[in-house]
């Protein structure tokens, strides 16, 4: 059984193991996929940011053009590109006005197009403005918003820098540029002319990252708690199933010996009758007889016991409360306990009550504390002293029951409560018993809305606690 055990346990633990590095694994793979579309998108944001920069450049230049034109009386029809209008659809315009291929075009209107055209590629390639810095700080403003529409809010830097490509070749040129880190963009031609380069230096996208994540982070993390707690659950289940399998081999190794007992004795005194003529001694007779009557009836109480457990399992058990005077019932059971014991035991209870009635049940009241009582006789040796106190703490009933006895360890204090639990002594129990009287007891002052504790030292005896609230 042990072994089995073992065995669950270390296949749960590999597969636990498993489960969490796959995890690891998996949301390692995801975060470099996150940082790597991260990079992907910095550059692509700044792209587009130095095309509308210089767009607007050129945007700004044709409008500044097309108003000195009118203003010195120049040609009136030069169509000035419209807001909407992208490179793309000037360079359309540009070929529409230089192409000859269907005859249709005029020689001045070709010229047109070639004049404007010079003048764009020198805007472009010579104008000197982009080295200006309050160009990059429109550059800074223009690439925010194109991080914003993507959601990237983690805070950079841009720089420009000349780079110098002579002795470089076309490989290396393509190096040069390409070259960075995963914070840091591709160098980006702001000004070709003079070799003017663009690059923006992030600090850490991490918080972007862990909300791009989110979701895939809290569903990880909750299927992580989930197969812990189901691995808790079953580890706690597997346990408590081996701890009741020891219960009930115990239990049944110590009815089996209460059952014998009896059934020894009884067998012993009829085989004397019929065997050792005792039958024609009518005192001997009666002696056996009488032996025979009392082993039966400690077995007919045994089994009742048994029944009552189960009935008990099977059953709640109802409280009646009633009016109760507790020094009559206190009594009751220390004359029942000096009629039963054979040898002599010391009582001493010490009333702090007076003729104070208590709202108990007092069939169920009575048996739990005749359960102590016995207990606290059984394990006190040769000479128990039993003291019972009664008294009023804090609104609480409060009974106390301490004896001179072995005591219990504190190791095992917090399981004596449990039904069929008896402290281990090895084989051997010198007092019979199948440890279901302190779990009465326990079950009964619960009923009652009460609590019960106990303190002990080994070879010092042991103090049981009641508290019911009045």
């Amino acid at each position: 059984m042990r072994q089995r055990i073992r065995n669950i346990l270390i296949l749960m633990c590999v597969c636990i193991l498993s489960i969490y590095l796959f995890q690891g694994y998996w949301l390692y793979n995801s975060y470099h996929i996150q940082l790597d579309q991260f990079g992907k998108d910095i550059n692509e944001s700044l792209r587009t940011a130095v095309f509308n920069k210089q767009f607007a450049d050129v945007r700004r230049y044709f409008r500044r053009y097309g108003r000195e034109r009118d203003s010195t009386g120049g040609l009136h029809d030069m169509p000035p590109p419209e807001e909407e209008r992208g490179p793309m659809d000037v360079r359309r315009r540009m070929l529409t006005d230089t192409g000859t291929r269907n005859g249709n075009q005029d020689a001045p209107n070709r010229k047109y197009a070639d004049t404007l055209a010079r003048q764009i590629s020198d805007f472009i390639l010579l104008n000197d403005l982009y080295g200006d810095s309050i160009k990059l700080i429109k550059l800074d403003s223009v690439y925010s918003s194109e991080l914003h529409s993507r959601q990237i809010t983690t805070d950079f830097e841009l720089d420009t820098f000349h780079i110098s490509f002579n002795g470089l070749s076309r490989e290396g040129f393509r190096d040069s540029l390409r070259r960075r880190s995963p914070l840091k963009t591709s160098k980006i031609p702001f000004n070709p002319a003079s070799n003017l380069f663009v690059q923006a230096v992030f600090q850490s996208p991490l918080q972007y990252i862990l909300a791009k994540m989110m979701w895939t982070l809290i569903g990880s993390l909750l299927l992580l708690v989930l197969v812990t707690i189901c691995f808790i659950y079953m580890l706690r289940t597997i346990l408590k199933q081996k701890k009741l399998s020891e219960i009930k081999n115990d239990f049944i190794n110590n009815m089996t010996h209460e059952l014998k007992t009896p059934i020894a004795t009884v067998y012993a005194a009829v085989e004397a009758m019929q065997n050792f003529n005792a039958l024609n001694d009518q005192r001997k007779t009666q002696s056996y007889l009488d032996i025979s009557k009392q082993e039966l009836q400690r077995l007919s109480d045994l089994v009742e016991k048994v029944l009552h457990i189960a009935a008990e399992e099977n059953e709640e058990i109802e409280i009646y409360r009633e009016e109760t005077d507790l020094n009559e019932l206190i009594d009751s059971i220390i004359t029942n306990h000096q009629l039963k014991t054979n040898g002599p035991v010391q009582f001493r209870y010490d009333n702090f009550l007076g003729d104070q009635q208590v709202y108990v049940d007092k069939t169920h009241l009575s048996n739990a504390l005749s359960n102590l009582v016995d207990n606290a006789i059984k394990y006190s040796g040769e000479h128990p002293v039993v003291n019972i106190r009664c008294s009023i703490e804090n609104g609480n009933l409060t009974i106390r029951v301490k004896d001179n006895g072995i005591g219990i360890p504190k190791m095992y204090q917090e399981n004596i409560f449990d039904a069929f639990f008896r402290v281990p002594t090895g084989n051997l129990h010198k007092v019979k018993g199948f440890g279901l009287g302190l779990s009465y007891v326990k079950k009964i002052i619960m009923l009652h809305g009460g609590t019960i504790t106990v303190t002990s030292e080994p070879e010092k005896g042991s103090e049981f606690i009641i508290h019911i609230p009045l």
